[in-house]
Formats: structure tokens, sequence, C-alpha cells
């Protein structure tokens, strides 16, 4: 069950990232007959307070080092993790869980700290209240009483946590959650001892800044350079954990060539392999059936309009261009014209390669096979509500893995039935939309240059130009990107 976690250390869950996966690439452990794991990781946790934080590379460690209730078996469903049993009531608002007996909390170096009780998912939740955790949202409306609790209009005992018994914890929810079991996966609902909290290292960057119930014990921390972690010999489960150590090495990013290098040695068990990168070729001869690709991750990136937009700090377009670009953007045929006219595949290329490029590849915004009905999935039960609204939507596959917007005939006849409404409202051709990219990264650059000459292709020059005004991100202004997965057109 646990080595699902070990990807997540790893960062292979990239969106169709193309990996190097060794053959017995590995070192025996004198602690365990297990396999070592060596890669890289590309940030320092700035804290391990996964209470508190909901950070990928405090939650990556963790995970790996804290069981909760429930987790994910390979095959995607729920499984008793430290609850061996658990049931909901009638009405779908009390949900109680038995914990497994003699679970216990140890230190990094090993030594027994304590049970493991229900007290300490009651200690958990309210710690994480009383510190505005950044997950928070996912429970606060949720769990009765909690909101109240953070509004300051309860005490934190009429929240809907009980501990019944050592061994028995209970939430009571607002209202009926389907979904609520897939909640105590989430580092927020991770259980958390009150003595070691009291006593001030809980949280801090360091091995000794957690106390171990899970798979792994931290054993090693060195900033900008390595993070260890080792088999907790003690776990409940530990004989479904194969390796035993694992070792990772930080990687700024600056060399590419460098992850394949340190694969070819023997240094990592795996390696992200760049298919835009000149020895790509040669790594794909000499390593092909040992390259695989990622699957997908749930999070889709996409394009946007700004319909009214007020900031112009960044344009090289006059007053006339920015009147004719804000009346085109509100036609609909014209934004339809867009969308047809961008080929997503090209663009998705310049990052992972042609080998790649169907493979990352999504035309709405959550999968085709996101949820069913009737026996059709999502983006069946779409594509009939779409031919509601137009003969040009006729023949929209929605599927995941293939390009099934970009069509250029469509995207000409709807620009055809634009330009005659917005010619008679007096916009200028061609019209010139911005898009802002951040100038520091080659592959943010390449791909709106894709998009630009898509476009343009499709629907002509003379008839729309994308301006591309390169800006300089900030630290800030790049991890707003990364979280909201937006870009914005203009």
């Amino acid at each position: 069950m646990q080595k699902r976690k070990i990807a997540a250390i790893a960062g292979v869950t990239l969106l169709s990232a193309a990996f190097l996966a060794a053959c017995g690439n590995g070192s025996s452990s004198s602690k365990s007959e297990g396999m070592t794991y060596s890669y890289v990781y590309t940030e320092d946790p700035s804290s391990l307070d996964y209470l508190k934080y909901s950070r990928q590379q405090i939650s990556d460690l963790a995970t790996n080092a804290v069981d909760g209730l429930l987790e994910y078996d390979k095959y995607g469903n729920l499984v008793p993790s430290l609850a061996e049993d658990w049931k909901a009531s009638a009405d779908g608002k009390t949900y109680t869980y038995t914990l497994r007996e003699g679970v216990k909390w140890y230190t990094f170096d090993g030594e027994e700290y304590g049970d493991v009780t229900a007290e300490d998912f009651v200690t958990a939740l309210k710690y994480a209240a009383d510190n505005e955790s950044e997950a928070l949202y996912i429970v606060q409306d949720s769990v009765a009483g909690l909101n109240d609790y953070i509004e300051g209009k309860v005490d934190f005992d009429k929240v809907g946590i009980k501990a019944l018994d050592e061994r028995t914890v209970q939430y009571t929810l607002n209202q009926p959650e389907s979904f609520w079991n897939s909640k105590t996966t989430m580092s927020v609902m991770l259980p958390v001892n009150a003595e070691f909290v009291a006593g001030g290292d809980f949280g801090k960057a360091s091995p000794d800044g957690l106390l171990y119930n899970g798979a792994y014990t931290i054993s090693a921390m060195t900033s900008k350079s390595s993070i260890e972690l080792t088999k907790n010999e003690e776990y409940w489960d530990a004989d479904k954990v194969k390796i035993s150590d694992v070792k990772l090495t930080f990687y700024d990013g600056n060399d590419p060539e460098s992850l394949i290098e340190g694969f070819k040695s023997g240094n990592y068990s795996t390696a992200r392999v760049f298919p835009n990168s000149s020895s790509y070729s040669a790594v794909k001869e000499q390593f092909g059936e040992n390259i695989y690709y990622g699957l997908s991750g749930s999070s889709t990136y996409y394009s946007f309009f700004n319909l009214n937009r007020s900031n112009f700090d960044h344009t090289s377009k006059d007053a006339t261009q920015q009147e004719s670009a804000k009346k085109a953007l509100l036609n609909k045929d014209f934004r339809r014209a867009i969308a047809f006219g961008f080929d997503r595949q090209t663009y998705l290329a310049q990052n992972v390669g042609k080998d790649a490029s169907d493979k990352a590849l999504r035309n709405m915004i959550v999968p085709d096979t996101f949820v069913s009905a009737g026996g059709k999935n999502f983006g069946q039960l779409t594509e009939e509500k779409l031919v509601t609204y137009g003969d040009e939507w006729k023949d929209v596959d929605l599927s995941d893995g293939q390009n099934g917007l970009y069509n250029q005939e469509k995207a000409k006849a709807e620009f055809a039935k634009a330009k005659s409404a917005l010619e008679a409202e007096g916009v200028t051709f061609p019209v010139h939309l911005d898009m802002p990219v951040n100038q520091t990264s080659a592959t943010s650059v390449a791909q709106a240059q894709s998009m630009k000459q898509s476009i343009e292709a499709s629907l002509g020059a003379e008839n729309v130009v994308i301006d591309l005004q390169m800006i300089f991100l900030t630290q800030v202004g790049v991890l707003t990107t990364k979280i909201h997965q937006l870009t914005s057109i203009s």
C-alpha cells in the first residue's frame, strides 16, 4: 500500500512527463532486504507542519511519515490505514472509525513515544483550526460546528469530532457527503500527538520536527543537498514496504541532462527525460523500452479571455485597437473562432515533445470520464448538449488524448460570422490580442509562440494578431501562476 506514496516523493506525477525506469537499478540495505530508491527533489521544505501548510514539498514527506484513517490502493480504491473499520450512519452525517490496536508514535531515531489514539485526530483538527491551516477549507463547511468555532461563536467541544474512547473517533457532518472518506486521506486530516505539539518541536524542518507512525522516518535533511528516508521497521504494515531507503538529491533544474547522466551511472533509480532536448534521440535509442509516461494529473491548464480589461500597463495596442479588441472578445462567434483555431497539441509539444503531445490533451476542464449517467460519460453528455447550440459543434470529440476542438475550417467559418457583425460595430482589423508571457521560462515562451502561430495561421494575420507581451514574473507571480494554472488573453 505504501509504494504509491514513494511516487509522490519522487515527483513523478507530472502531466505525461517521460521517465526512465530502471530494471533492478538499486542497492540492498543492511536494515532491510528491500531496495534503495534514489532520485531528486527540487525544493527544500520550509516546515514539516502538515496540518498548517498545504504544500507539496511538505505533504510529499509527511504522507510517507504519518498515516491517516484511510488511504488509496494502487487502483484508486479507499482502503483501511489507521482505521481498521468504519461505518456511516443511516442519514450519512456521522462517520465512526475504529483504530488499529497497538499503533505507536516514534521519534526519528526509532524511540517509541506513545500510542496513536483517537484523541490525536481531535488534537489535529483543533490545531489546524487554531493555526488557520491553508487546507482548512476542505473540511471547514463539512464538520458540524467547525466554521462556528473558527468564527469564535462556539467552543471546540461543540465541533463535530469526538474521541469516543482511545480507539474510536467520530465525525459529525453538517450534511451528508458521499465523498467524505476521501477527505480523510488529506494532510489536514492526519493525526498529531498533543504532548509533542506542546513541546514546541512539531513542524520544524528537520527530522525531529515530526513524530512518525507511517512507513518511513526522515533520517537526514541537509538544505539544498539531500533528504533521506528510512523504512520504519516498527510500522504496523511494514511487510508491505518493499523499499527500505529513499535518497533524494537536490536538483535546481538548471541541468536537465544531469538527470539522464545520473540514471546512466546508477545514481538515480529513475529520471525524467526531455523530448525536446538535443540528446533525446540518443536516449530513446538506448533506453526506448524503459521510457514510460506518467499518468495525466488532476490539473488542467487552460486559457481564458479578459472580457473587461481595464489595465493596459503591458500592451502594444493604441486606444482604437484596445476598443476593437474589447468589442471582438464580447462577440461569441469571435471567441469560438479562437477556440477552433488553437492547435493545442502543437502547443503541448513545446513542453513534453511530439511523442507525448497527445497524451496530455484535455478538451474540457475535467476529464471526459469525470462522471457518467445513463451509460454515457460526461464528455459524451456534453457533446450532445453542445450540438443543441449550433451546427459548428457537430463532430467535436471531447475525450481526452486527442485534439478535439482544433478545426481550421470551423475557425474560419466562425470568424466570418463574427467579422460581419464586428465591422458593423466599427471594429478595425486585424484585432490585436495581448498575451502575457513569462520571459524567464523558455517553455512558456515557446508555447506562447506556438499559440500565436496556430491562431494567426487559422484566421489569417490580417484578421487577428496575438501580441506576446514579455513579462518578468516575480517569485510571488510565478507561484500564483502555478496555483491557478491560468493564462489570460485580451
